[in-house]
């Protein structure tokens, strides 16, 4: 059951965001841990795309779709309202990440990478949207998203 009533009456697959999540969870974990830096490139561009131009231009959620259709798994349609909170979070941090990176901030970028790949990994492996959570109490005290 959703937490609070449809803001948007768009509804989104949440099987789509949990993979989308876990795609995002191993990118983080070779950014931050490995010298695979350039991965946090193509994850920007992505959440930049699902912000800007939604989800059906996205290439990674395209991907993901046919991979999920591959699978015959059957969609878990929930609002989208909280899941593009998420994205826009999600666009957000990468982006700090990006010039954190660039401007050699290491322990910073380690930081936020550890508390960003700990909430993508709650939504990846457990269905727990911390950005989502954030949404709803927003939302109850009045703050137009």
């Amino acid at each position: 059951m959703e937490e609070s009533c449809p803001i948007v009456y768009e509804r989104v697959d949440e099987n789509l965001t949990r993979f989308n999540a876990f795609i995002v969870f191993m990118g983080l974990i070779l950014f931050v841990f490995f010298p695979v830096k350039w991965i946090i490139i193509p994850i920007t561009a992505d959440f930049a795309i699902r912000v800007f131009f939604g989800v059906k231009n996205s290439p990674m959620c395209h991907g993901i779709k046919w991979t999920l259709n591959k699978m015959h798994e059957e969609p878990h349609l929930v609002n989208a309202g909280p899941k593009r909170f998420a994205a826009k979070i999600g666009l957000t941090l990468t982006s700090i990440l990006s010039i954190l990176y660039i401007l050699d901030f290491t322990l910073a970028y380690q930081i936020i990478g550890v508390i960003s790949f700990i909430a993508v990994g709650a939504e990846a492996f457990f269905g727990y949207c911390v950005a989502c959570k954030v949404y709803n109490v927003l939302r109850n005290m009045g703050v137009k998203l």
